[in-house]
């Protein structure tokens, strides 16, 4: 008997252990990455997953014990990992195909049992997914859930099946079959946990390292977007990623600048020549038919309406891109679209007729733009993810700071604008910023964009920054029969008496001029008795509230 419990378990492990490598080498490649790494799966996605582990469960069962009525196998290590890490669907589906094959090809007296529990062990498998996402520690609900299963075939195969295929030898071996069916899916969930690590610190380095781009990079675009500043930021990203060996930037009909790490004049003739030629063929063209460039990377840098030229990075050796190289690429290409739109827009509110709105809508504050890639920058070391959710609130942010004023939007898209920003101070400052929300849920009205949140920015700036415990922000809408009612209130340091006296009046030469950009278009929009209230006690805090006409919503 000994002998037999060690054949098997030798032939299981060595089986499982070929499995694993191969899983292993896939877990590796760009296909793989991009297909099990998605957040929502596409059809093709779903294809491509359902019949990679269909082809691993089916290729199990041919590293299998046989029996004259018995097969012993562990094919729902690969049922139970689809179905915890993809979902129900695509793991009902990787069963039926598993199933299928067991049940046709797999001639035992014990394979219709099996093939019928494989279809209800990827359902279940599958609706723990969701549970089993939200557990902190994967591996040990791994294994559990895939012992508890294993437990339940054998049993189920006790209950059919005995005495014809529950033999003494499977008796002696049930439990090491359940062991080496819940360690092996503990084995494989811990391969997808690695890469999934790997491709967060992959990405984390490509955020900080496109963020060290887009830092030196604020500066140049202040003057505009022409060829010296071009120039100077393909140097720039040249000086920062070590991997390119070429990078230019060009509009849609003129190369504008490109660095390169080679810099010999007939060098840099023939690479010219190789960019101006992908840019006729707006960089549509086979590698082959160039002359310096072995492989390249182009990304379009885009504002709202209308792509305005392309990022371009390539290799004079490397055949191929690597997938770290082309998400780097496409990081970087992201900031300068957004800051060059940035700069267009700056551009444009210089031309507005009106001086509040075009003050108001050119107030992107710089040191908050610094300070919010700093706090992202530190975050992409030590959590990637956070880094990640941070700079889509900085674009978020951003997006709506360069909205119409004059525009009428949901106050839900005012509290996203806020909340942009919000989250991105609780990053810098932690536990030591609040805020809170009292939102009459009945209360669906629009306001004028950019109404609230430099109100939000006012109250972090100067009421709680210097308070050295922090404090809360407190918003609150409420209504009755006439009125809408916007109140933001912080608990922070308060305004002195002689100060508040003269905060929204209009007075030449004031460097901040957001409340009173918001005072006077309440009133020009509202009448004149709708503008801000400032009630503030120094060393207490401040609440600055305003109300909006019904009748005017209407």
């Amino acid at each position: 008997m000994l002998n037999f419990l060690y054949q098997t378990m030798s032939h299981l492990w060595f089986g499982l252990a070929v499995f694993l490598i191969i899983f292993f080498i896939c877990s590796r490649t760009a296909f793989f990455q991009t297909t099990l790494f998605q957040q929502n799966y596409s059809l093709k996605n779903k294809l491509h997953i359902i019949a990679f582990f269909s082809l691993l469960g089916i290729l199990n069962t041919y590293w299998s014990l046989y029996g004259e009525s018995w097969l012993i196998n562990t094919s729902s290590i690969f049922i139970i990992v689809a179905g915890l890490v993809s979902g129900p669907l695509i793991g009902f589906c990787t069963s039926l195909l598993i199933s299928v094959h067991y049940v046709l090809f797999i001639h035992t007296k014990a394979a219709l049992v099996s093939g019928c529990f494989f279809l209800v062990e990827g359902l279940l498998a599958g609706l723990l997914s969701h549970w089993f996402k939200q557990k902190k520690e994967l591996l040990p609900h791994a294994i559990g859930v895939s012992f508890i299963f294993a437990s339940s075939h054998i049993i189920l195969l006790a209950l059919f099946c005995y005495p014809h295929t529950f033999t003494p030898s499977i008796e002696d071996c049930a439990l090491q079959v359940m062991i080496t069916t819940a360690l092996g899916t503990g084995c494989f969930i811990g391969l997808i946990m690695d890469s999934y690590k790997q491709k967060d610190i992959l990405e984390g380095l490509a955020a900080k390292i496109a963020l060290n781009v887009t830092n030196s990079s604020i500066s140049i675009l202040q003057n505009g977007f022409d060829q010296n500043a071009a120039q100077k930021i393909t140097e720039s990203i040249l000086q920062n990623v070590k991997s390119f060996d070429v990078v230019c930037i060009t509009s849609n009909y003129q190369l504008l600048g490109y660095a390169a790490c080679e810099q010999e004049q007939p060098f840099l003739d023939y690479l010219q020549r190789d960019l101006e030629t992908l840019l006729s063929e707006k960089f549509c063209l086979n590698n082959k038919k160039l002359t310096v460039l072995t492989s390249y990377q182009a990304l379009p840098l885009a504002n709202d309406t209308a792509t305005i030229g392309y990022l371009c990075v390539g290799h004079i050796v490397a055949e191929k891109m690597t997938a770290f190289e082309t998400k780097l690429a496409e990081g970087i290409a992201t900031m300068l679209s957004t800051h060059i739109e940035i700069n267009q827009i700056k551009e444009r509110t210089k031309l507005l007729a009106n001086a509040e709105i075009k003050a108001l809508q050119a107030q992107i504050n710089p040191h908050f733009l610094f300070n919010a890639l700093n706090t992202i920058s530190y975050y992409c070391s030590i959590q990637p993810q956070t880094a990640k959710k941070l700079i889509n609130y900085l674009a978020d942010y951003y997006r709506q700071n360069l909205a119409d004023p004059n525009t009428l939007i949901s106050l839900r898209q005012e509290l996203q604008h806020i909340n942009a920003y919000i989250n991105i101070e609780i990053a810098r400052f932690g536990d030591k910023l609040k805020i809170n929300y009292e939102i009459d849920d009945t209360a669906f009205f629009k306001v004028p964009a950019l109404i609230l949140q430099p109100i939000i920015e006012n109250s972090v700036k100067h009421g709680l920054r210097s308070k050295l415990d922090g404090g809360t922000i407190t918003i609150t809408v409420s209504q009755d029969t006439e009125y809408f009612f916007i109140s933001v209130h912080d608990d922070g340091i308060g305004i002195p008496e002689v100060k508040l006296a003269s905060l929204l009046l209009d007075i030449p030469g004031r460097k901040s001029i957001g409340l009173t950009n918001i005072h006077k278009r309440l009133m020009a929009i509202y009448g004149p008795d709708n503008g801000l209230h400032i009630d503030s006690t120094y060393g207490t805090g401040t609440t600055v509230s305003f109300k909006i006409p019904k009748q005017e919503e209407d």
